[in-house]
């Protein structure tokens, strides 16, 4: 989904680091993205946690393959109390047993969090929503005459040849594109034939594939007028840049993608673990998250102004997300990925 990205070997080193340090019973351990992202936790929301509380939160930078892969390797010793994922790999920690079930006793403001946000058994919590859904030109649309996509079929209009960028399979953008088309014609996660034969006539359109996430550079070039993407992503660019994007809701419905906190089981430290939970999906730090980072809020008591919700999920366009089936994709994925390899890709 697209977040923040991670190095093994900072990551690494800072695990090593804790181990080697033992953290204090009164510490919260908390594993998280880098970068940016790092930087504003341990800037701007954590130092009003850690003074509530008295206590220090260990930061430890990462990425979420990587922390489900400590998790595992740590399974009934973990050395982490709350660790961020990305939905997709936080479902295959919680298939494995290493997170555990959020409560509303431990994490009263759970009751404030939309339902979208909720993982599945409770096993973790969105701390904003991200909506994946297609992203087009304007300027590049109107010059060539062509109406703006309101479906994901529009991906295999004839009119948009050679100016679709599209992820492959490896990456969620292209994961969920397949998953769209197979419910754009019929099927699903479950039947995702009607997906691969939809592919094919996309593919057709494609001027390239992407392996990573980031498509500015085909939007900057003139290469692409359409592609999908996270309203989030887009947001950001535009911002940053000044470039004109537009971002569209299919009338399909567009997949959740969220950025999720979990609570690790059998933790050093579960009771703070949970009051950090609480304390980041609560009221003031999701406005917060919506405001600097164009998160949609997950807690349904946050109000945003005009000004302060362009661009983000809120309000109305919560309805339009649709629940992904992280269980039903992990376990058909390496069948998906070797057919795309086949078929699409080729």
């Amino acid at each position: 989904m697209t977040m923040m990205r991670w190095t093994t070997t900072v990551a690494a080193a800072a695990l090593t680091a804790l181990g080697a340090a033992q953290a204090q019973a009164e510490d919260v351990v908390f594993a998280c993205w880098g970068g940016a992202s790092q930087q504003n936790f341990q800037t701007n929301i954590l130092p009003e946690f850690e003074e509530k509380y008295g206590v220090t939160v260990r930061y430890v930078p990462g990425g979420s393959t990587y922390f489900v892969s400590q998790l595992q390797a740590q399974k009934g010793s973990p050395e982490i109390d709350v660790a961020c994922m990305d939905d997709g790999p936080q479902s295959v920690a919680r298939d494995l047993g290493l997170l555990e079930p959020l409560t509303a006793e431990s994490v009263p403001a759970l009751a404030d969090v939309v339902p979208a946000a909720i993982g599945k058994d409770s096993s973790g919590v969105g701390y904003g929503l991200l909506a994946m859904g297609l992203v087009y030109n304007p300027e590049a649309l109107e010059k060539a005459g062509i109406e703006p996509p309101t479906s994901w079929n529009d991906l295999a209009d004839p009119r948009f040849k050679g100016h679709v960028v599209m992820g492959t399979i490896d990456n969620t953008p292209g994961l969920f594109a397949l998953m769209m088309l197979a419910k754009a014609n019929g099927g699903g996660v479950d039947d995702i034939d009607p997906g691969f034969a939809k592919m094919k006539e996309v593919a057709q359109n494609i001027g390239a594939f992407v392996k990573g996430t980031d498509m500015t550079p085909y939007f900057q070039q003139g290469e692409a007028w359409i592609t999908v993407w996270t309203n989030s992503e887009m947001n950001r660019f535009v911002k940053n840049s000044g470039f004109p994007l537009k971002f569209v809701y299919p009338e399909e419905g567009a997949p959740v993608v969220m950025p999720m906190l979990n609570l690790v089981k059998d933790s050093p430290n579960t009771e703070m673990g949970a009051n950090l939970i609480n304390y980041l999906v609560g009221e003031k730090i999701q406005k917060m998250f919506a405001v600097n980072s164009k998160l949609g809020p997950v807690n349904k008591n946050v109000e945003l102004s005009e000004a302060e919700a362009e661009g983000v999920i809120y309000g109305d366009a919560v309805d339009s997300l649709l629940p992904v089936d992280w269980s039903t994709i992990n376990a058909n994925r390496p069948e998906w990925t070797k057919r795309w390899n086949q078929e699409i890709e080729r």
